[in-house]
């Protein structure tokens, strides 16, 4: 799956997630970092919206692969798309 693909993915769970919860949705770049620019964005949200990505790729996506070698603050909407697509690569091989 191209990595574009992916971005569109996980940028739009991350937003419907948000406003589902009332939250103000601001623009959202591969550089947004969800802890620090994303009022509310916690760790339990993280994971909320990875259960959303899991089932639009249909592939299980297990946090401590997908948060392998990176603390929760520093995770970018980048360096999260690259290692989902990593882990979706690997399960198709």
């Amino acid at each position: 799956m191209p990595k574009l693909d992916i971005e569109q993915i996980v940028i739009a769970c991350i937003q419907e997630n948000m406003e589902l919860s009332c939250e103000e949705v601001p623009t959202i770049t591969m550089n947004t970092n969800p802890a620090n620019d994303l009022c509310g964005f916690d760790s339990l949200r993280t994971l909320e919206v990875l259960i959303g990505i899991e089932e639009r790729l249909e592939c299980e996506l297990p946090p401590d692969k997908v948060f392998s070698g990176m603390k929760y603050e520093d995770m970018t909407i980048s360096s999260l798309v690259t290692s989902i697509q990593k882990i979706k690569q690997e399960s198709m091989s």
